[in-house]
């Protein structure tokens, strides 16, 4: 995990596309993939960007001593990293541009989602300064003329709880932490019993559009570049999926192995996966003539409706941070205006 909160930061969403179209473009001129690498550590380096550059190199090193699927794969989100792993299989070019399609469909999909959530976020992240404020400011001041036994039940707890956050502040930040760092190992790693009804809510639906998208848009990749989907495939880019693709995409593997299609192999396997509305059409066009430019052209649309998507499905946990917004702070400003009122009283 610190390896890739690291690389989010040394190549961001926008920074590996841009490297990954100039290397398949350096590699669509004839040049080597070493020397493209080399190029591409150069450019980052003039740029001052001393610790991309670094890992370009890092990439030329894995090259020359035979390990670069594996090392690019650590530098880069699961979806990038299953299309490195058929580096030997695919011509490098046709990889990097792949990876760079692969990157800039997430780059939209994330947009959208976190467009969806950013009003709840702002409004819960405001609520807090507002409690926090009020607990080491606006409440102490109201102590002092008037007496917090005569006030109400809402303002009592008002007061609790905004005193509570400011005396605790600290303590509450590592609190949301520690319940975020467990929301997003259920994420990742949960593949047991349940996890098939939790894909059906946010933000379980969202990590499974997300990660569900990134897998078929892979495969088409593979497709297109003619690449055999098969057993070394599907191993291949296993090594560098999330445990929970990892888990969806091995189930879909093991009815391929048994005979079934495709597609057929992802409405056996029961998970939904890659997508609810995505498992029927890739089941319908499986095998028919030309099904990989069909599909294709599905995929394609369905990517670029993927905001609509990604919106409607972070809807219900959207609303219920609105709501829960909505009744705290109508709660706190019913309470500061009982508390003054009591205060002018007294």
């Amino acid at each position: 995990m610190l390896r890739g909160v690291i690389a989010s930061l040394v190549l961001p969403s926008r920074v590996r596309i841009d490297v990954f179209q100039m290397i398949a473009d350096l590699l669509e001129s004839g040049m080597s993939l070493e020397k493209a690498l080399d190029i591409a550590a150069e450019t980052a380096s003039v740029q001052g960007q001393a610790w991309r550059a670094a890992v370009l190199r890092k990439w030329r090193d894995a090259l020359v001593a035979g390990r670069f699927s594996d090392t690019a794969a650590r530098w880069v989100p699961p979806a990038e990293a299953m299309i490195f792993g058929a580096y030997g299989r695919v011509e490098a070019g046709v990889l990097f541009a792949g990876a760079a399609r692969v990157a800039e469909m997430r780059s939209k999909q994330k947009g959208a989602m976190w467009k969806a959530l950013a009003l709840p976020v702002m409004l819960i992240v405001g609520l807090i300064v507002l409690l926090w404020g009020a607990g080491g400011h606006f409440i102490p001041v109201l102590e002092g003329v008037s007496d917090p036994g005569t006030w109400g039940m809402g303002a009592q707890v008002f007061r609790m709880t905004s005193v509570w956050l400011h005396g605790n502040f600290l303590l509450f930040l590592a609190v949301v932490g520690g319940l975020m760092f467990c929301v997003y190992l259920l994420i990742v790693y949960w593949t047991g019993p349940g996890r098939q009804h939790a894909d059906k809510v946010a933000p379980f639906s969202l990590y499974r559009t997300l990660t569900g998208s990134a897998f078929l848009f892979v495969v088409l990749e593979f497709v297109s570049a003619g690449v055999d989907v098969n057993e070394r495939t599907f191993t291949a880019m296993k090594k560098g999926a999330s445990p929970y693709a990892r888990h969806r995409i091995d189930a879909i593997q093991r009815h391929m192995a048994g005979g079934a299609g495709f597609g057929a192999s992802m409405r056996l396997a029961g998970h939904g996966f890659p997508d609810p509305a995505l498992v029927p059409v890739v089941a319908a066009l499986d095998g028919t003539a030309g099904w990989e430019r069909k599909l294709g052209g599905f995929v394609e649309r369905w990517v670029g409706r993927s905001d609509e998507v990604l919106r409607s499905r972070a809807a219900l946990m959207n609303g219920t941070l609105l709501l829960i917004v909505t009744f705290v702070m109508a709660g706190g400003i019913d309470a500061m205006f009982g508390i003054l009122q009591q205060a002018g009283n007294y």
